[in-house]
This record gives C-alpha cells, structure tokens and sequence, in this order.
C-alpha cells in the first residue's frame, strides 16, 4: 500500500525540476522506504496490529514528505517569480536612467543656455556643446582652460571678484552682468547666475549658467541713446512732455519739464503742486481749461505763466492729446514749452515795430504838412474874419449883441476844429503804447480824412465814403487804424497821379461781413497792381515808388495782424486795385 501511494507522486514530482531542497527532502523520503523494506523484509515477523502501525505512520511520513516537498517547491517558485520580477524592474529602471541621463545629456548640451563648472582656481573642468559653440569654441579647446580666456581684458578682475563671491557663500547663487569675448573677438553680453557647491570628493565647484543678453543689450543701449537724443532735443528746445490720467491728481513729466517748472526731479508731481507754480492771474483760466478737457476727454491746448520762487515769470504753452488707456480710461499726453524768450524777442520786435511805425507815422505827417496847414489854416482864418466881424456889430450904436453872441458861437466852433486838427496830428506823432478799445470804425476813417481833404483837392482825386451804417464795433487801438487808413489813402492818391484821361476816384467802403468781423476797402483808379508784384507787396523794404522806402504796407499788415483781422489785395476788371482789411468785433457785440 506504501509503495502504491508513494510511486505515483514520486513520478509526478519527477516531472518537474527539483531544487536542492527538494532533492533533499525526496533522498530522505528513499531513505525511509528503503530502511521500512529492509525492516519488513529482514526483519523478524511484526504482530499485526503492530504491523500496520508501523505502516501506518510511515506512509504518514511519506505523505508529509511529500506535501512538505510540495510546499517548498511552491513558495521557491514565488520567490523565483518575486526575484524574477525585481530584476526586471531593476533593468526597466536601469534603462529608464540612462534614457533621462542621456536625455538631460542632451539638453545640457544643446540648451540655449552656456554651462561652465569651473574649480576654485577657475579651471573649466566642464562646458557644454552650446556654450563652446556660441564663443566660437570645442569643448575640448575650453576643458582645462582658465575661464578668464573667455573674458575682455578689462573684465578678468570683475570675474576673480564674483567667482570669490561666490566661493565665500557656498549655495548661494549670485547673478551679474558681463561682456564674453568669441574666439573670433566679437563680443556678446550674457547674464550669468552662478552658484559654488561641494562635490562628494569635498572639491568645491562654481557651476556658471550664461544667458545670451546681446539684443536685450543692444535694445536697451538704442532705447538709452534714443531717450538721451529726446532729452537733449527736448532741453535744446526747452520743451518737456507729460502724462496726466484723469482719474488720478498725479502728472508724469520728463525731466525737462521738472527743469521748467524749476522742480526737482521725481517720479510723478502732484496737482496742487503744479497749480501752485501757476501765475495767480492765470491759475482760474488754467483750472478751468483742465476741467473743460476733463469733462470733454478732448485734445487741447492754452498759454499761461508761471511765477518762480525767485520772482521771475516764465511764458509756456501747452498741447494735450486725449488717448485711451489699456484700462479703458482716459489720459492726455502732451507737451509744454517755455516760450519766454519767445515771448521777450517779440515784445522786442514789437517795440521796433511801434518805434518803426512812429517813424513813418510822422513822416506821413510830414508829407500831409501842407494838407495839415490848410485844414488848421482855414478855422483858423475863420476864427479872424468872425472876430472882425463881432467887433463890427460890437462897435454900433446900439451894440449888436445878439449877431455879436451868434458870431461868437462861429468862433469857438472854429477854433475846436482846429484844436481837434492839432489834436489828431499829436496824437498820431506821440509815441504810446497800444490801448486797445472798442471803436467805431466809420468815426476814425471821418478822423482820417480830415487830415487828408488838402491832399485830395491838391491832386484832383475826389473821395466817396460808402460808409455801412450801424455798423458793430471793432476792439482796435485808434492811432494804429488811422495809421493803416491814412497810409491805404495816401497810396490810392499817388498811385493815380499818372493819370490823365479817366477819373480819378478814390472810394472807401465799410461794410459788416457777418462772421463776426468788419471789412474796410479802398479802391482807388489808379495803374493797378501787377500780378508778379501782388505777392511781395506786402514784404519789408519792397516798393515800386521811385522814392518809396517799401515799409508803408508792411507795417500796415503788421498792425492788421496784430489786431486778428487781414489786409490783402486785389487787382479790378478795370483801371486801379483794391486794399481790403478785416477786423475782429468787439466780444460783447459779437456775443450779441
């Protein structure tokens, strides 16, 4: 029965490779059944129930053998499989690192980026393909190396100093700027972040990371040349630029305007700040020009002064243009320039110009003495003929003092005529300042012609006045506008003095235009003007008189242009041409 139950499984195990323990266990399994054959065999005669004890338990022993075989070999075969797994983790793991070794091989060598490890002498003991390539280099010319090969001559003190740097602050990085120099001799600008570390063999490294900054560099170099040409132009030029956002009372300004306004330099300027700085006389008109723009988020642009510290007063003139934030919100940018010595070269010329037309104001007046003697001469023999009258009825018996009071009246009127021809010639020979008022226009062309009626009569012109009735009035300084018509009067008169075989008329017309301004025109009969001169008739120093200084009609232009209106010219379909000014209303009868 034992060796039924035992040679089945021993056939079944044998099938299957056996490990050394299970060898074992299967030599001890033999050695049991061969010692129970030899006992049953040799051995005396056993009882019965002894007999089948003893087989009994050895088959029990046999059983246990073999499931004990049977135990070993399954938990050998698990092991195996764990064993066999592990291994085939440690090969994927093993391949999986030198995959990313050879991956971050590759991208330490072709990454943008310039890599160095140098030692604390500044040795290269490592570089990377990109870095030797970008300097013009192998890696093999560079291994070994002093790292300052790479470096200008002026620059190798800088880099001792932060290799030092960063020897004496182990795993700290520390970054700077510096200039590389190619192997060709080109220089390129990098940035470089270096940090110094202890190796396992206790050597200390500095590992360099360079980043290629040239262009970045040559920006910034052509944005600080570009913002040095504006600040110069801008200081040449005295005009500064600002920025203001209207949600906000802080003002950007460049540094030029922080000169004009005499501020030192910051960031921003407060509101108040520069509306302190502002003229009191000017600083309502300026605050509401800023709200208007405010308001209104439209372009603009006003004059005003500024009063400094010291007492000086300074002319600007500023121009805004409203543009549209990222936000969405409004800012003006603009800019303000210092028009003072602008300002002072005009009130020079001004003055050359009052002092100018002075000069040929009299002159006129002296060329009109003749005119000027007979309009005073004639009340003034009025005035004489009158007296001798008056005594004459005083001298009767009875007196006449009703025709002697009447005579008398004659007198006076006379002698203000003439005072009033007096009056008129020394105001246009004193030498005043401008004051303009509101004039009516007609009355000082009335003025005018007093002064010339000799002249008219001396040269056979006669004069028509079509004088616009009810006319506006014009804001005007009196003397000026007389000078201006007097000069238009005495050139209609010299220009018909050749001729003799048409009339010679001398028309003034007055007129309202209806665009808020009042023209004037005199035309005259004369030879015209030709069309290659019409153009510079109105230049300093050019005349077509014989004896003309050619400043009559210039200043004439001057005076009109200072007073907003326009003097021009236009030759007629027929004999003669035609002067026309034109003058700004008076504000309070425009508004009307």
């Amino acid at each position: 029965m034992a060796n039924y139950l035992v040679l089945p499984m021993m056939r079944n195990l044998a099938t299957k490779s056996w490990s050394a323990e299970q060898w074992l266990l299967g030599s001890i399994v033999l050695a049991l059944g061969a010692a129970a054959g030899i006992w049953l065999v040799l051995g005396p005669a056993p009882a019965a129930l002894p007999y089948l004890i003893g087989g009994a338990l050895l088959t029990t022993s046999l059983v246990v053998a073999v499931v004990m075989m049977a135990l070993v070999g399954r938990t050998q075969r698990r092991m195996e499989a764990v064993l066999h797994g592990r291994a085939k983790g440690e090969e994927r793991a093993i391949a999986a690192l030198r995959n990313s070794e050879a991956q971050w091989k590759e991208v330490f060598e072709h990454n943008p980026v310039m890599y160095f490890m140098v030692d604390a002498t500044g040795t290269v003991l490592s570089v990377n393909t990109f870095g030797a390539t970008q300097l013009g280099y192998t890696v093999d010319d560079l291994l070994g190396q002093s790292v300052l090969k790479v470096f200008a001559a002026e620059d190798q003190t800088l880099v001792q100093s932060n290799v030092a740097a960063c020897l004496d602050k182990i795993g700290q990085t520390h970054s700077w700027e510096i200039r590389k120099v190619r192997k060709d001799g080109s220089l390129l600008w990098v940035r470089e972040n270096a940090k110094a570390v202890r190796r396992l063999d206790n050597q200390l490294i500095v590992l360099i990371a360079c980043e290629d900054i040239t262009e970045r560099k040559q920006a910034e170099n052509a944005l600080r040349q570009s913002q040095m040409y504006l600040a110069e132009a801008q200081r040449v030029s005295h005009t500064g630029s600002y920025g203001w956002h209207v949600g906000r009372r802080e003002i950007i300004w460049s540094e030029e305007t922080f000169r004009i306004f005499g501020l030192d330099k910051g960031p921003s300027v407060k509101f108040d700040t520069v509306m302190k700085r502002i003229h009191p006389d000017d600083r309502a008109r300026v605050q509401q020009t800023l709200d208007r723009a405010s308001r209104n988020l439209t372009d603009f642009e006003h004059a005003y002064r500024l009063l400094m510290p010291n007492g000086e007063v300074k002319y600007l003139h500023a121009t805004s243009h409203a543009v549209t934030d990222a936000l969405g919100g409004t800012e003006f940018v603009g800019a303000v320039t210092d028009v003072t010595a602008r300002k002072e070269a005009e009130s020079e010329l001004h003055e050359a110009q009052t002092n100018l037309a002075h000069v040929t104001r009299v002159t006129a007046l002296g060329e009109l003495a003749a005119s000027i003697a007979h309009e005073v001469n004639q009340p003034l023999s009025a005035v004489v003929t009158n007296a001798a009258a008056c005594l004459r009825w005083l001298d009767r018996e009875p007196p006449n003092v009703k025709e002697a009071r009447g005579i008398l009246g004659s007198i006076i009127t006379d002698g203000n005529r003439a005072g009033e021809v007096i009056q008129r010639v020394r105001a246009m020979v004193n030498k005043t300042t401008d004051q303009k008022t509101p004039l009516d226009i007609n009355q000082v062309i009335e003025e005018v012609v007093t002064l010339v009626q000799h002249e008219l009569l001396s040269h056979r012109v006669s004069l028509l006045l079509e004088l616009g009735p009810d006319l506006p009035l014009v804001v005007a300084d009196r003397i000026q506008l007389q000078q201006v018509i007097l000069n238009l009067i005495i050139n209609g008169i010299e220009a018909m003095q050749s001729v003799t075989d048409g009339p010679r008329e001398l028309v003034i017309r007055t007129r309202d235009e209806g665009a808020r301004q009042i023209v004037v025109t005199v035309r005259d009969c004369g030879v015209g003007v030709a069309t290659e001169n019409a153009d510079r008739l109105f230049d300093a120093f050019f005349t077509t008189k014989p004896s003309g200084m050619g400043m009559g009609l210039s200043i004439c232009r001057s005076i009109v242009d200072a007073h907003g209106g326009r003097l021009s010219v236009t030759g007629d379909a027929g004999p003669g041409a035609t002067f026309q000014f034109t003058l700004p209303l008076h504000q309070e009868e425009s508004a009307g």
